[in-house]
């Protein structure tokens, strides 16, 4: 995360909190003198060994908090920090780490923290070491949860080349894209995890990118090559423990239950997967974007639990373990995708469910995983692992408009020097399998920026170095630096989507907001005396929240009245003038609006007695009118229900919520004029079915004063979606 925001330049003015309202989790204080500020840094840092391998990796909630591992300065270290301070200067604090072990063939150890507690939309300066040694100060910015745009960086595999191709390739993103939120990394990084060269390479690529902006990496076959438990991988990365368990794979978890040998074995593995799935299967939400990593490998190795209780016969999960690894963390998905409240969601990992280069195949991946896929209208699948280009789409997601279609995009890309021939077209998997590519080449080296709107996700690859003579493109006549495939995936807030290819139109979604109805609304004449209180009220139905704006007009056209946005005009005091005024409410849900009839003030002479209020159906009565409405109601799946409630009198407000066939009902007094908060209970996820519910809040006043006071309903309707 850098310290501009994309698409406003540096000159972006980021909020900047009190280091005092600074809360950071084991946060310790650093004395005055041990922190070293301009020349001095640059001296001490250059005069002794310092931290390298820096990263910044994602959290589950990147708008305050931050996670960072860096490699050791020396074997002997037992102690890491990560010093932290707003970007525009002030105290620092420093924030305890832990020790992440070794990697394979490198005797310094790593170290990881998570600092929690940042101000959303901020810059801040770190640094990280110890005594033995520090790393000059970075910068980073947390992510803004008001802001929907930004771009990021998608690699296909680093692995080969990683001292010529892999930096030249960095440099080219960091260029098209220098405010990048981050990059992802569709596995094999380097070619052999016990390699620490290939590493050392790896990061000297990635030296500014992954100090300064989030890295959301997916383990390839490579990173278990010559590690097979993946202690490198987990040594180097540091991401959120999300992960799969037993409550987050839904019926699957069912094999587990029960005392016979089969459902022991299945306990085993789930345990262990579990357990062996962490840092390589998890996933973070950044502005509206649920960034999910799964993990495709499947070698034998740490699939297998270090003991396996005895099972035989078919049913045992030890024979289909590598279909079950798949099932496993397709059930993983689903879940994570059912409970995404993200607009957008990218999976990212290695082996290609579409595999594009020759003699490559993977139908177990593609059992198990393309279903949820397409079911979930995932809209990016980034892939790695055949070394060529490839992107398209599964075929029943075709529509009838030229170069549209409507669901998930598959690519795979390549971003290192290694390079495999294409597949022939009669053994094609894609065409094998309902899908199409829509553009493939070979012996090129690509990387992809995608960038992220309110409405759109933009996708442009770009062509970074070639095989010369012998690199193919169809239809391309390219030079390194050029765009090799661009396409836009446009999205309705309602989930409607259209992927359209460079140059065909963007599509037009139509509003299917429903038009609010109005139920009740003020007479068209209502008599009043000068110096009475006339409270006009509409009553509404709808199936999405609304917007009131009251208007008047003496002739011509009608004006808003300034600050009168709610259910009711309360006219106080009224004037012979206000005789003169037509009145009205225009309503607004969404795009759509509707006006209530015009009601005209007949003043009938001076205020007599005790003033008199209009009714909802324009008739005056002894008794004074009441109003009670329904400010706003929350209604969100797995949490607290609430609803704002404010009266125009005192007395008992008995509130209902209607959702399906579930109903809760809350009884709370309320004073005149002021608002009060009622809670609805908790919403089960089982009430709400996936195209969700139609649900209603009711609420219904009984005055304290029943004999000068009339009672008084509203009522508010929702869709509610899980």
């Amino acid at each position: 995360m850098r310290t501009t925001s994309p698409r406003s330049g540096p000159g972006r003015r980021l909020a900047l909190a009190g280091l005092a309202t600074l809360a950071i989790a084991g946060a310790l204080a650093v004395p005055a003198t041990a922190v070293e500020t301009g020349t001095a840094t640059a001296t001490a840092a250059s005069a002794s060994p310092a931290p390298t391998r820096v990263i910044l990796t994602p959290t589950e909630t990147p708008e305050t908090s931050q996670s960072f591992t860096w490699l050791a300065t020396t074997p002997t270290e037992t102690n890491g920090v990560v010093q932290l301070r707003l970007a525009a200067g002030g105290p620092v604090r420093a924030v305890r780490a832990t020790s992440q072990g070794t990697a394979i063939n490198q005797a310094n150890p790593h170290f990881s923290a998570t600092v929690k507690g940042l101000t959303p939309a901020t810059a801040y300066s770190y640094r990280v070491g110890s005594a033995d040694g520090w790393s000059e100060w970075q910068t980073f910015s947390t992510a803004d949860p008001t802001q929907t745009e930004f771009d990021y960086v998608y690699y296909g595999d680093a692995q080969i080349g990683l001292d010529t191709t892999w930096p030249k390739v960095v440099k080219m993103a960091e260029q098209t894209a220098p405010d990048s939120i981050g990059s992802v990394h569709a596995g094999d990084l380097i070619d052999t995890s016990s390699n620490d060269t290939q590493w050392t390479n790896w990061f000297k690529g990635m030296e500014h990118s992954a100090a300064t902006t989030n890295i959301f990496a997916a383990p390839g076959n490579h990173e278990y090559n010559g590690d097979k438990l993946m202690r490198s991988w987990k040594a180097h990365f540091e991401y959120p423990d999300n992960n799969p368990n037993a409550s987050t794979i839904g019926d699957l978890a069912q094999r587990s239950v029960g005392d016979d040998d089969v459902a022991r074995q299945y306990q085993a593995y789930f345990d262990h997967w579990s357990d062996f799935a962490r840092e390589t299967v998890y996933f973070a939400d950044y502005q509206g974007v649920r960034f999910i990593t799964v993990n495709a490998t499947r070698d034998s190795t740490f699939l297998t639990p270090s003991y396996v209780p005895p099972c035989t016969g078919t049913d045992c999960p030890s024979t289909k373990v590598t279909d079950l690894w798949t099932e496993y963390q397709a059930a993983w998905l689903d879940h994570v995708l059912d409970n995404s409240d993200s607009k957008w969601n990218v999976v990212t990992f290695h082996q290609p469910v579409y595999s594009a280069s020759s003699g490559r195949d993977e139908p177990v991946l593609r059992k198990y995983w393309v279903p949820v896929f397409e079911e979930h209208n995932v809209d990016l699948v980034q892939m790695g692992h055949d070394h060529t280009y490839a992107r398209g789409y599964n075929n029943d997601d075709l529509t009838a408009e030229p170069g549209v279609t409507d669901g998930p995009v598959y690519v795979v890309s390549n971003s290192g020097a290694k390079h495999y021939d294409l597949e022939t077209d009669a053994r094609n998997v894609w065409t094998n399998n309902g899908a199409t590519q829509v553009i493939k080449g070979e012996k090129i080296t690509t990387y992809q920026v995608i960038s992220v709107s309110q409405d759109k996700l933009v996708y442009k690859s770009y062509l970074a170095e070639t095989v010369p003579g012998t690199y193919t493109v169809p239809a391309k006549e390219l030079e390194v630096g050029d765009v090799i495939d661009e396409f836009t995936v446009h999205k309705s807030d309602d989930g409607r989507k259209r992927v359209v290819e460079a140059g065909a139109p963007a599509p037009v979604f139509e509003d299917l907001t429903p038009h609010p109805v109005i139920t009740a609304a003020p007479a068209a004449e209502i008599s009043a005396a000068v110096g009475d209180t006339v409270t006009l009220h509409v009553a509404v139905d709808s199936s999405v929240p609304v917007d009131y704006q009251w208007q008047r007009r003496a002739q011509g056209d009608w004006s808003d009245i300034v600050n009168q946005d709610e259910s009711s005009l309360v006219l106080e005091d009224v004037t012979a003038r206000a005789g003169s005024f037509e009145y009205r409410v225009k309503v607004t849900a969404g795009s759509r609006t509707v006006f209530s009839a015009p009601t005209r003030l007949i003043i009938t002479g001076p205020a007599a007695g005790t003033p008199t209020a209009q009714t909802p159906h324009g008739a005056i009565g002894t008794k004074q009118a009441t109003q009670v409405g329904i400010r706003k109601a929350r209604l969100q799946v797995g949490k607290k229900g609430m609803a704002w409630v404010r009266s125009t009198t005192d007395g008992t407000v008995k509130v209902t919520l209607q959702i399906g066939k579930k109903r809760v009902v809350r009884t709370t007094a309320v004073r005149a004029g002021d608002q009060v908060k009622v809670a609805l209970g908790k919403i089960a996820r089982k009430v709400v079915r996936k195209g969700g519910i139609r649900a209603s809040v009711t609420a219904a006043l009984t005055p304290a004063e029943p004999s000068v006071y009339d009672s008084a309903r509203a009522v508010r309707k929702f869709q509610v979606r899980r």
